[in-house]
């Protein structure tokens, strides 16, 4: 398995504090401190925020992307 935290959100973040900017960011880091729970997992540990260079990301743990993501199964269409 990976190290690399995965960026699950990308922001282009306001030139001046926004309230309801950080409201949308805050509501995306509970969307996936919830699916951390969902899967036995402490959102704290395993959910972020990185701020650099005018973005906002909200990255995700490799052990929440691979709880999260589901295992890929072959199927066909007929």
């Amino acid at each position: 398995m990976s190290d690399a935290w995965v960026t699950v959100s990308s922001y282009v973040a306001p030139l001046a504090a926004e309230a309801a900017f950080e409201e949308i960011v805050a509501a995306d880091v509970a969307r996936w401190h919830e699916a951390a729970r969902e899967s036995g997992l402490d959102g704290a540990r395993h959910v972020r925020v990185s701020r650099q260079n005018g973005e906002v990301d909200v990255e995700i743990s490799p052990e929440l992307d691979a709880a999260f993501t589901p295992v890929q199964t072959l199927w066909r269409a007929e």
